[in-house]
């Protein structure tokens, strides 16, 4: 400790979903309307993390634990030394009982309020903290981050035809997609948040929420069909050009890729797969993952949800469905490999959780069932 206790102010760095909490003083008068983050002394005898915890809650009525504390120091007057702790929030909300307000500030919004002269310089380091985000679930391929209200992803060669494509949906009315909002200091794609929980992925989805899905899938391949943009695009994983009876697939409708609320849809991400294709194609690979066909759920059960699957869809029959799913599966994980052998660092974190390995042994799992399968569906 390079001050004596009764000398030491410790200050709350409290972040929730990567957006910094400032509180606004009210005295003494001559810093009053000045942003702070909240804290103060530390009393005799109490350690610097116990007086942080104990300020916020006198502050702000809410309970916080201490994480870490930052680096470095800031000099105060007079004589006075500030350290800052990375706080999380625990129990309660913030309110403010001291202050006349508080914000929550993400990393492009901290200039936005008159600071102390005293916090300016911790804003740096700050920012970048913020830039971090907090990463968050579902996605196969990783890196997205939330960032307040939104969420930021790496892009790459693709992302323009994706963000193009996104654009179009929204104008054309297509809801539960994402926004694109520009890019952030790290040349991410700043998406708009979609609030809900991602479904476990290792769990069968409830019927609703399969039903729900493909009904979804239905508009959008409904709304996609009139979509024709011009010149030449670079997706991902596919062929610029769109030929004769394709449209533009998502190509990764999952529930990994899902955002359910009570039940029910409520956005749909991780677009950076879309490309040309046919819309069996996305059909099958839902069918791979909602039925979920890479598990062996007893063929009885595989053909009801395979029925029911493509019932919700409209105008698709299960048997072909079927056929179609081994084929496609057969193809994403012959991209996968492909992506992994030229470096693309998102199919590098799926070889990091075992895929396309994992994939290729359920695949050949399956292929012993499908006749089974297929016998149930040719009965009902």
């Amino acid at each position: 400790m390079t001050a004596p206790p009764d000398r030491l102010v410790v200050g709350a760095v409290i972040v929730q979903h990567a957006r910094l909490l400032a509180a606004r003083r009210v005295h003494p008068p001559a810093l009053a309307g000045r942003w702070e983050l909240p804290g103060g002394k530390v009393d005799q005898g109490e350690t610097p993390e116990a007086a942080c915890v104990r300020e916020v809650r006198e502050e702000l009525g809410c309970e916080v634990r201490v994480v870490r504390r930052l680096p470095g120091e800031q000099p105060l007057n007079p004589g006075f030394v500030l350290w800052l702790y990375e706080t999380a929030l625990v129990d309660g909300e913030p309110v403010p009982s001291e202050h006349d307000a508080i914000r929550w500030l993400g990393p492009e919004e901290l200039e936005e309020v008159p600071w102390l002269p005293a916090d300016l310089p911790l804003l740096a380091p700050l920012r970048e903290r913020l830039h971090d985000g907090e990463p968050l679930p579902g996605g196969n391929v990783g890196g997205a981050v939330r960032i307040g209200t939104t969420v930021r992803r790496p892009t790459g060669p693709w992302s323009p035809a994706v963000h193009a494509l996104l654009g179009y949906l929204d104008e054309a009315g297509l809801g539960r997609i994402p926004r694109v909002l520009g890019t952030d200091a790290r040349g991410r794609e700043v998406l708009t948040w979609l609030e809900g929980e991602v479904p476990d992925a290792e769990v069968s989805c409830p019927d609703d929420i399969l039903v729900d899905a493909m009904r979804w899938l239905a508009d959008y391949h409904g709304v996609v069909r009139g979509y024709h943009p011009a010149g030449e695009m670079r997706w991902r994983n596919h062929t610029p050009a769109i030929a004769a009876g394709e449209i533009i697939c998502h190509h990764d409708v999952a529930p990994y890729n899902l955002a359910v609320q009570e039940r029910r849809v409520v956005g749909v991400f991780d677009w950076d797969m879309a490309g040309p294709g046919q819309p069996i194609d996305d059909v099958a690979f839902a069918a791979w993952n909602f039925v979920p066909l890479w598990r062996d759920l007893g063929i009885p059960e595989a053909a009801r949800r395979l029925r029911l699957l493509c019932g919700s869809y409209g105008a698709m029959d299960p048997s072909a469905v079927a056929r179609a799913v081994v084929p496609r599966i057969a193809d994403s994980i012959d991209r996968i490999r492909a992506g992994q052998r030229a470096g693309d660092p998102g199919m590098l974190n799926l070889g990091q959780v075992g895929e396309p390995d994992r994939t290729e042994q359920s695949l050949a799992a399956l292929r012993t069932r499908l006749p089974g399968i297929q016998r149930a569906l040719s009965e009902s």
